[in-house]
């Protein structure tokens, strides 16, 4: 018979682990000892303080702290604790604020009756200076705030991710790119090569926290996440915030107690090694998230330096001219608690911000709130935004899409495939960001080759002569650009510093969130051919939004299992080989400031534009148009001189719901595609080769004001829907 060689567990070993911080431990060890004295009221205090304190076991405190409260002496007097020893092994009482963690221990568990009174209890007893006195008083505004949250649900669809990005290990702390086609999460699984089997955090009894990353593919599904290559062996690192190009990704790293927050920058396809933030950022203090603006120039960030409201607080810093960053500042009273903030996002569009706060109107731990900048550089009071995003528990680090009407969040709700798992939820289309354009899309090499790195888009800015740069991620093109409205901007595609596709574009000055999705080929294809816009993926623009499955709040059947170690999705591989016929790197903006070299904007020509204007759900072009007759004419006559022709295609969407189409995305595409169509039909009429028009670039767009429910209004929607031609 085998033999259990492990030694009992001791008084002190079970202290020792607490002293540790070694929760789950201790409480194995304190059970052990409780199970040979069931009656001992100390013991049960001893496992119900281990669990509230563990990782993630609370919910197991609950029954421990019960029997702790009910068998508790009140020998010692009410709430004074002298005689109370916590190191004792003869110890049989339990100590008085066993009442205040049964209270939160209930609350918890959404029990708020039971937690009132035990809250209630514990203050009529307590002593004024008691510590535990004030989280009481707290812990009773919570339950209130809870109650009345509660009592006005908000209406939100929450899915859980899946498992191609969730595991049977926990998953959190997601941050996505601002085109959505980039997911970086933090997780605690073990690595694909299980280089990290055996190597434990002794805190959780899990492997080491790591970061991965999944892409979405043309499809718009979720790939198999990657390992990031910037993984130590063992120790700690963990997502904050990305980005709006997706290649640059603040980490946090614990850095042996003293939190720190770095950076580190996509290289072609892989991470330079985390870079701690300079000027004032990391101090001495606990920094432990941070979240940059989409122009790079403000970043936020949370700290528990001396001088602050409470606890952690949110700070900002500001870009200097010198490319430094400034003192930081406090965000000031309006925000900032006596308790704790942290997870703070800002949103591309610069004024709304979203943060978590165990102050404020929580309804227990942290709640995820939102605000927004006044127009005098204020900020609005923070709005708790609602339950059921918003739990009993801790709700911390939360991002959303551009549009604002997706949110990204980490969550142990019964039912998910680990102790935590990614999920995201969906907001009416009422609280969609404003005042925002994004211009995304894909830059797609000739077949078989990879992107040149010399590729870059340069963005100018026609009324201020400003231009930003943006280069596109290697690996499969994808760029993203944050354009304010009611401007007119030039478009510089560069290989080599060489101009291979141009066009001025007018962002529309309506309030309402803007998606200008560009597809550019650097070497023009053939519009009827393989490559061509009828073969892209219908309904699957850039960044387009996945399913996810349906959560069901309260619902315990019908959990998923597991999801396996390597889940399904098939993990994004390099391009077919083959040499870039470009291999002259392009100069960086650093570069070119030190050479005093300025970008000229290039002028884009077209030898003719053909512009359709749409009615509700309409697509389309008819050829007895008499502009389009002259449109083709003038086609026939390029393709005579140069013996071919490039074609750009613009199409366009209002915000008017379309029930026919199932989105406007969707009526974008159709647009684009009659065009198309029209364009070949029409010259294979004329009697010209078809096979010479060759496509340089697709256009899609969704765009106009907020739909208010007056479909009729043509003058207010008509400019949006429409269907564009350019050649040269």
């Amino acid at each position: 018979m085998a033999q259990n060689n492990t030694p009992p567990a001791t008084f002190e070993d079970a202290s020792r682990l607490m002293e540790e911080k070694l929760y789950s431990q201790a409480a194995a060890e304190w059970k052990e000892l409780l199970a040979k004295d069931p009656d001992n009221a100390n013991l049960n205090w001893k496992v119900g303080e281990a669990y509230m304190n563990s990782y993630n076991e609370k919910a197991k405190a609950l029954p421990f702290l019960e029997a702790a409260a009910n068998k508790r002496g009140s020998r010692y007097g009410g709430l004074n604790t002298a005689g109370y020893d916590p190191f004792d092994p003869k110890e049989r009482n339990a100590p008085p604020q066993v009442d205040y963690w049964l209270g939160k221990a209930y609350h918890l568990n959404g029990e708020f009756d039971k937690a009132d009174e035990y809250y209630k209890k514990f203050i009529a007893e307590a002593d004024a200076k008691n510590d535990y006195k004030p989280m009481a008083e707290h812990g009773l505004e919570q339950t209130a705030n809870a109650r009345t949250l509660m009592a006005d649900p908000k209406p939100f669809k929450i899915s859980n991710v899946g498992p191609v990005i969730n595991s049977q290990y926990p998953d959190f702390s997601p941050v996505v790119s601002v085109d959505g086609n980039a997911l970086f999460f933090t997780s605690r699984r073990i690595r694909p090569d299980s280089s990290n089997v055996g190597i434990i955090d002794m805190v959780t009894g899990l492997p080491f926290e790591n970061i991965y990353v999944s892409y979405k593919n043309r499809s718009g599904n979720w790939q198999a996440p990657e390992l990031l290559n910037i993984n130590p062996p063992e120790g700690h690192l963990a997502t904050v915030n990305v980005s709006a190009d997706g290649q640059t990704l603040i980490i946090y790293k614990d850095d042996n107690g003293d939190g720190n927050l770095y950076e580190s920058k996509l290289v072609g396809e892989m991470w330079s090694d985390p870079v701690k933030m300079g000027s004032d950022i990391n101090t001495k203090s606990w920094e432990t998230h941070g979240a940059l603006s989409a122009d790079g120039n403000t970043f936020y960030f949370v700290s528990n330096r001396p001088g602050g409201y409470g606890g952690r607080d949110i700070y900002r810093v500001v870009k200097l001219p010198n490319g430094e960053w400034s003192k930081a500042q406090n965000m000031g009273g309006t925000i900032n608690t006596k308790y704790e903030e942290d997870g703070v996002f800002i949103h591309p569009n610069g004024r709304t911000m979203y943060f978590s706060s165990t102050g404020h109107n929580s309804m227990g731990g942290f709640d995820i709130f939102s605000t927004e900048q006044q127009a005098d550089g204020t900020w609005s009071t923070p709005v708790n935004i609602g339950y059921p995003l918003n739990t009993v528990d801790d709700d911390v680090f939360f991002v959303t899409t551009a549009d604002g009407k997706r949110g990204y969040f980490s969550s142990d709700k019964i039912g998910g495939y680990g102790e935590k798992d990614i999920y995201f939820v969906d907001f009416p289309d009422e609280m969609g960001a404003e005042g925002l354009a994004v211009l995304k899309g894909f830059i797609i090499p000739p077949p078989g080759e990879q992107l040149s790195p010399t590729t870059i888009l340069y963005v100018t800015d026609k009324k201020t002569g400003e231009v930003k740069s943006y280069k596109p991620r290697q690996r499969d093109g994808v760029y993203v650009a944050i354009l304010a409205p009611c401007n007119n901007y030039n478009l510089d595609y560069r290989v080599n510093d060489k101009t291979v596709h141009t066009e001025d574009i007018f962002v529309e000055c309506e309030s309402a969130y803007q998606e200008i999705n560009k597809e550019v080929y650097l070497n023009p294809v053939s519009l009827e051919g393989a490559a061509s816009i009828v073969d892209l993926p219908k309904g699957a623009p850039p960044g387009s939004k996945e399913k996810g499955q349906p959560v069901k709040e309260g619902v315990t059947e019908g959990v998923p299992e597991k999801a396996p170690e390597n889940a399904p999705g098939k993990t994004p591989g390099k391009a077919p080989a083959g040499k870039s016929k470009e291999t002259v790197p392009a100069k960086t903006d650093e570069q070119r400031k030190e050479a005093g070299e300025k970008h000229v904007t290039p002028q884009p020509n077209f030898a003719a534009e053909f512009t359709k204007y749409y009615g509700y759900n309409e697509s389309g072009i008819t050829a007895n148009e008499g502009e389009w007759a002259d449109f083709i004419s003038k086609v026939g006559k390029v393709l005579d001189e140069n013996g071919s022709v490039k074609v750009t295609i613009e199409a366009s969407a209002s915000h008017v719901p379309t029930k026919t189409y199932g989105t406007n995305d969707n009526l974008s595409n159709v647009r684009m595609e009659a065009a198309r169509k029209a364009l070949l039909d029409a010259v294979r009429a004329a009697g010209k080769d078809p096979a010479k028009l060759l496509l340089e670039s697709v256009n899609h767009l969704v765009q106009g004001p907020k739909y208010s429910g007056d479909f009729k209004n043509t003058d207010k929607y008509g400019k949006f829907q429409f269907v564009k031609l350019k050649v040269r």
